[in-house]
């Protein structure tokens, strides 16, 4: 791997200026994340979070693909191969632990995201007033919970997807232990808290 010197722009303090730390780090963060990765979001991932600079991230993408560390299947995903698992582990050490941490917690938390995505479903219907949002919690073949709500705006209506799908299991269990009459339920002026059991 080369260590040839690289475009800075976006790359915030501390963080990699050159090919072989940013092809580490990618192998870090596949190994890390401990299954194939949408090519998309490991660019976001590093860029987006100032790590190191995006075009060039796509670079190193590229030549870990042509060195046979990573490949990319027809969907785009990244797959570390098992050179790629040697890199991760015989030199992640040249990367600062705080890059390291924040990448694979990225990769995980965003993982973790496109499985309640696939996992939980929201359609957002355009009404001539409004909108209806629709939101569903399967359980393989059937579905736990559906609901819908009738909200002003496109901003409300993301709004609420982006929150259902934060954490569509809370809402689950809340919703469950309320209408069970398994949570204690408190109001206080304009705050309502829900101890669940």
């Amino acid at each position: 791997m080369g260590d040839q010197q690289i475009f800075s722009d976006g790359v915030e303090p501390g963080g990699l200026r050159t090919s072989q730390e940013i092809k580490i780090l990618v192998c870090y963060m596949l190994l890390g994340a401990g299954e194939p990765m949408p090519r998309q979001a490991v660019l976001e991932i590093i860029s987006g979070n100032g790590m190191a600079n995006f075009f060039e991230t796509g670079s190193a993408i590229d030549e870990l693909i042509r060195l046979g560390h990573v490949t990319e299947s027809d969907d785009g995903r990244l797959t570390l191969a098992d050179t790629g698992r040697q890199v991760a582990d015989t030199l992640s050490g040249m990367i600062p632990y705080t890059l390291r941490e924040r990448s694979v917690k990225s990769a995980l938390q965003l993982l973790t995201r496109i499985r309640r995505e696939r996992e939980n479903t929201v359609t957002i219907e355009k009404l001539s007033h409004g909108y209806n949002v629709t939101c569903s919690i399967d359980d393989g073949e059937h579905p736990l919970l559906s609901f819908t709500l009738r909200v002003a705006d496109d901003l409300q209506a993301q709004m609420i997807r982006e929150n259902f799908l934060n954490d569509p299991v809370l809402l689950y269990r809340s919703l469950l232990a309320i209408l069970s009459g398994d949570a204690r339920i408190s109001i206080e002026d304009t705050r309502i808290t829900i101890d669940l059991k």
